[in-house]
């Protein structure tokens, strides 16, 4: 295992994150030949007045970033934080949410568990919210549990947890690879 400065690496993938959201979020739901003529390439902010904003996707990484902080990794505590920050954020009736994270949400306010909340889909939520962790978690097998917390949290569906590992994988080998 390679010890390094996971600083920089996380406040990269949340920036990141922030940032490839507020340029993709106009082309969000578009085909690629119906976005290419109406917005042309993703070179530039074009929500409103030319200016940016973040999705779910930046705010379900931030929630992760912070239910680690706050649970110091432990798994079974990081899934209580994660879903309790879940909840709250449905609360807020959030713009553009998917329907199994809504159903998963609803589902915590009456009283599910978050081992019991998920719905049978494969979504990509997970995959949204899982680059964080491979900024985050050097150990592998932490990394794959905290992973398939964060996924059936809102999705049961395996391919939904086997994309968050993905997108969780790619970035920790990138890391390590430095």
């Amino acid at each position: 295992m390679v010890v390094r400065d996971k600083t920089d690496a996380i406040v990269g993938c949340i920036l990141g994150t922030a940032v490839g959201d507020a340029l993709g979020l106009p082309y969000e739901g578009l085909t690629p030949s119906r976005a290419r003529r109406m917005l042309g390439a993703p070179s530039r902010y074009r929500f409103l007045f030319a200016k940016g904003m973040i999705s779910d996707d930046t705010e379900h990484t931030c929630m992760v970033a912070q239910s680690l902080i706050e649970s110091g990794m432990d798994v079974e505590l990081f899934g209580k934080c994660l879903a309790r920050r879940l909840r709250w954020w449905l609360f807020a009736l959030p713009a553009g949410v998917g329907k199994a994270t809504a159903q998963a949400g609803i589902r915590l306010w009456l009283g599910r568990g978050p081992s019991k909340a998920g719905v049978f889909s494969a979504g990509n939520g997970p995959a949204m919210r899982a680059a964080i962790f491979g900024a985050a978690v050097d150990d592998v097998s932490l990394l794959l549990q905290l992973v398939q917390r964060s996924s059936y949290l809102t999705h049961t569906d395996p391919k939904a947890e086997y994309g968050a590992i993905a997108v969780a994988w790619q970035r920790s080998t990138h890391e390590n690879l430095k």
